[in-house]
């Protein structure tokens, strides 16, 4: 069962910039976590977080940072938690001018 839900989600998040790059244990976090803040959001507004709306996801240590088109970027941490980027902000403390 496990390996055909792994087959599912390599061919539903394939478009999705930088998934195919995370190993397994991201993707698992990414996957939970993203299921987690989908059913957080009221259901008029759930469309715009949908699967299609990910720009890109980036992963790095026990951090996936994901990019949404509409501008929102919130970073998927251990445990099903998230927290919502301002990417100004973001950019900002990587480049050291914040």
């Amino acid at each position: 069962m496990v390996k055909v839900l792994n087959m599912f989600r390599e061919f539903s998040m394939k478009r999705i910039k930088g998934y195919n790059k995370l190993p397994n244990w991201q993707k698992d976090l990414f996957d939970a976590t993203y299921k987690r803040h989908l059913s957080s959001i009221p259901i008029e507004e759930r469309t715009n977080f949908a699967e299609y709306r990910i720009k890109g996801i980036v992963g790095e240590r026990s951090v996936i940072k994901v990019y949404f088109d509409n501008g929102d970027c919130y970073f998927y941490l251990p445990g099903n938690q998230w927290v919502k980027v301002s990417v100004d902000k973001f950019q900002a403390i990587r480049s050291g001018s914040f």
